[in-house]
């Protein structure tokens, strides 16, 4: 089984967290197992928080699962606050 890379960029907010539910859609319809880049994402709002916990889970339903990977400052600053690191995956050592 492979693992499918996405990479997000920039900032992750109201803005654009409707284009990532709908481009991160079609990874949970073919079920498969993804990996999400956040090496080059400066910025997370809720929104973009809960199109992650939403993908995460609806990729659980089907038997499969979703990373973080590279997350690092604000956003990862954000997931803890939220209590969200144990919930969300993340690879904590990819950057390190």
């Amino acid at each position: 089984m492979t693992d499918t890379r996405y990479f997000l960029r920039g900032e992750l907010d109201i803005a654009r967290s409707g284009a990532l539910r709908s481009a991160l859609a079609p990874f949970v319809e073919k079920g498969v197992d993804l990996l999400i880049d956040c090496s080059q994402l400066s910025f997370l709002d809720s929104s973009g928080v809960a199109v992650l916990c939403d993908t995460s889970e609806a990729l659980e339903a089907t038997g499969h699962y979703m990373i973080l990977t590279n997350v690092h400052g604000a956003p990862l600053r954000v997931l803890e606050v939220l209590h969200l690191t144990d919930l969300l995956s993340i690879e904590r050592n990819a950057l390190a």
